[in-house]
């Protein structure tokens, strides 16, 4: 646990009306984003993993709701405006401490595009949380509904960096990336791959035995 702090991001919200002005600002342990074109220092929200008090949550909860807009900022990633955008999802918990005689709050927000994982089937894009090359790989056959082996997952990196089809997220906790790739290109490469034999094909008919992750394998430790 030590320095664990150091790992941590902020997450601050100020929002000033005529009778009232909030000002919150929370522990960030986990955080996705993509940064927009226009205007500049600012993304789109993903994934927000904040903890707080009671009062702090819910004001963070109903400013999503809103659509409101908040400040970002942490380790490899300087201060930048962010958003959950509409249709956000909220998630809410409790995390005992010792010492301390009422619980920390909780809180997960996901956009609706990472929710649903709409775009990956309607645009060829994919946001994931991790950039290892075995969930990359297993995460697309999977989402894109492909044939492919586990063991081809190198090689796959491979063929998204010639086709600059990859690019990193924003991150805190963790490593995302961006996969821009339709579903044709996709078996277009593979293709290529098996007629060259840069791909080989299991000799014995049967099942496949994918890789199973668990989320302490894609996001990085945060204490």
């Amino acid at each position: 646990m030590k320095d664990a702090h150091l790992r941590f991001g902020w997450l601050t919200y100020v929002k000033v009306t005529e009778k009232i002005t909030t000002n919150v600002k929370l522990r960030l342990d986990r955080f996705i984003g993509e940064l927009l074109p226009d205007p500049p220092r600012q993304a789109k929200a993903h994934l927000i993993s904040v903890i707080g008090g009671d009062t702090q949550i819910a004001a963070i909860s109903a400013a999503i709701s809103l659509g409101d807009r908040f400040m970002i900022e942490g380790p490899g990633v300087p201060p930048v405006r962010v958003s959950l955008e509409r249709n956000a999802q909220v998630y809410k918990g409790a995390i005992q401490v010792s010492g301390r005689k009422r619980p920390l709050r909780h809180l997960i927000g996901l956009s609706e595009e990472l929710a649903s994982g709409a775009t990956t089937a309607t645009l060829g894009k994919a946001l994931l949380p991790s950039s290892r090359h075995e969930f990359v790989w297993s995460a697309i056959a999977h989402l894109q509904g492909i044939p492919g082996m586990p063991e081809w997952a190198n090689w796959f990196a491979e063929e998204l960096k010639t086709h600059h089809a990859i690019a990193p997220a924003l991150g805190i906790g963790c490593n995302p990336t961006v996969i821009k790739a339709t579903k044709e290109q996709l078996l277009e490469w593979l293709s290529w791959g098996v007629e060259s034999e840069a791909l080989r094909l299991p000799q014995e008919i049967g099942p496949v035995a994918w890789p199973v992750f668990k989320l302490t394998d894609i996001f990085l430790p945060s204490s």
